[in-house]
């Protein structure tokens, strides 16, 4: 029998699982251009020891662990408390869903360079998202999570001190006051753990604003200097243009209105969002727009 991967997809398949500890069997297809037979090359892996399985996990068998060393992959060690085990499946899963993304690189907390051992242990980011260049330190927030988590978080981002932007992952939307998400930091962003926006996130930095404001205001608005919005025409009329729900430029906008009644704030965004952004900035005005319209994907980033 050949003990070694048979392809490049099943290689970085262990060379994932190495660093990533576990991987959800649920997960397994994003490895795989053919989703048709997959689930017999994992059967072959398995049985060749490469990979074996823990319950709904794949994790590294004994020959997978050793192929692993021998190759050079960065290996974690496999953690057995069971404590962690949600959190661990969670950060998997995001790397198997972005894994093979041209526009986004995410580094589980674990595997961060910069952090100190015990401060990732002690922390409650579960990593780095690199989109398109621009790095947002990350988190989530589960349904199984209670209201003192969700406030040690708020804790840990006020400790924050290197990263300016900040991505939080939410079951639902409606577990959080958004109003409480503002620390005076360029972004907080607070994204929906759905499909759809997992998808819609690869495209975050890669909007063609300019084309969708020509298309609305002509050349009547023009770029602005100003922190709180992203357009104006130097009279009256400030326009900010959001991709997803951002609480700092929420936060700058609802600052500046409360120190400027008569102006005119427009929002530009997309439909679904507006429901969102509405809830605390009423006044506003909104320019609904399809924002796949507007997304240049091919879009590449060079080192």
């Amino acid at each position: 029998m050949n003990f070694f991967p048979n392809s490049d997809e099943e290689k970085r398949l262990i060379e994932f699982i190495a660093m990533y500890q576990y991987l959800p069997m649920n997960d397994v297809h994003y490895f795989f251009k053919s989703k048709k037979y997959f689930r017999n090359r994992v059967s072959n892996l398995i049985s060749k020891k490469l990979l074996r399985k823990i319950k709904s996990n794949l994790v590294l068998g004994e020959l997978g662990i050793e192929y692993a060393k021998q190759s050079n992959f960065n290996y974690t060690r496999l953690n057995r408390n069971a404590k962690y085990l949600p959190r661990l499946e969670y950060i998997s899963s995001l790397g198997a869903f972005y894994h093979n993304s041209r526009q986004v690189k995410f580094t589980p907390s674990y595997a961060m360079k910069d952090k100190e051992m015990f401060t990732i242990t002690a922390r409650k980011f579960i990593g780095i998202f690199n989109i398109s260049g621009i790095e947002y330190l990350t988190y989530h927030i589960s349904k199984e999570h209670d209201n003192k988590y969700v406030m040690s978080v708020i804790y840990d981002i006020q400790k924050e001190k290197k990263y300016g932007n900040i991505l939080i992952f939410v079951d639902e939307l409606s577990m959080i006051k958004t109003s409480d998400f503002v620390f005076g930091m360029n972004q907080v962003l607070i994204i929906e753990d759905i499909q759809k926006n997992r998808e819609k996130l690869q495209y975050l930095n890669n909007m063609n604003w300019h084309k969708a404001i020509q298309n609305i205001y002509k050349d009547k608005v023009y770029l602005a200097e100003y922190s709180f919005c992203d357009y104006t025409d130097h009279k009256d009329k400030f326009v900010s243009v959001f991709y997803t729900l951002d609480t700092e430029k929420v936060n700058r906008i609802k600052y500046f209105l409360t120190e400027n009644k008569d102006k005119n704030m427009q929002i530009v965004c997309s439909k679904e969002l507006q429901a969102d952004i509405q809830k605390e900035l009423l006044t506003c005005k909104y320019e609904i727009i399809e924002l796949e319209d507007y997304i240049e994907k091919e879009c590449y980033i060079y080192d």
